[in-house]
């Protein structure tokens, strides 16, 4: 729920629970007059994605789980990607020293998963590595490899022909 619609719902909330505590029905001429809340700005970056969370491109490279769970997401394009078992984990990252534990992920819009067995690849005669998930390719530069975490140990040497055969998205910079 966005913090508009509690900001709609709070008088109500209020003037029902005076009520209820006051064991009497609110009189109609008791009832709060509608009130308009101050605008809510969103920030330049946080834009209200269609999973109700919020774009967060500063986090892009973050590692995060929430308190109380197991689940480790990677934050990609602004959104929290699900890393879906500790085999796609272990294809992509060294350890888990850079996960970040947060109160809560249900704010940072959901992108879904990454593929099951995503992994890091290039060909034997080129430098450029890519991240395989989703059925596409994304170019990740030297810097992102650092952002990201990414095991330069783990990247695959493949043919230059199963990469080709791949569509090509965003690179990850």
């Amino acid at each position: 729920m966005s913090i508009r619609t509690h900001l709609l719902r709070a008088p109500l909330a209020v003037a029902a629970l005076a009520a209820i505590t006051a064991g009497s029905a609110l009189p109609a001429s008791a009832a709060p007059a509608p009130v308009t809340p101050a605008p809510v700005t969103a920030s330049p970056v946080a834009v209200t994605a269609a999973s109700g969370g919020e774009l967060f491109p500063e986090l892009n490279g973050w590692r995060i789980r929430a308190a109380g769970s197991d689940d480790v997401y990677l934050v990609l394009d602004g959104m929290r990607r699900l890393i879906p078992s500790s085999v796609t984990f272990n294809a992509l990252f060294s350890g888990t020293d850079g996960i970040r534990q947060v109160l809560t992920v249900d704010n940072i819009a959901d992108g879904g998963p990454l593929t099951a067995y995503a992994y890091l690849a290039r060909t034997a005669d080129a430098p450029t590595v890519f991240l395989v998930s989703d059925g596409v390719k994304r170019e990740i530069t030297p810097a992102a490899m650092d952002t990201f975490g990414f095991d330069p140990q783990k990247v695959r040497t493949t043919y230059a022909w199963v990469l080709a055969g791949l569509p090509s998205a965003a690179p990850l910079t």
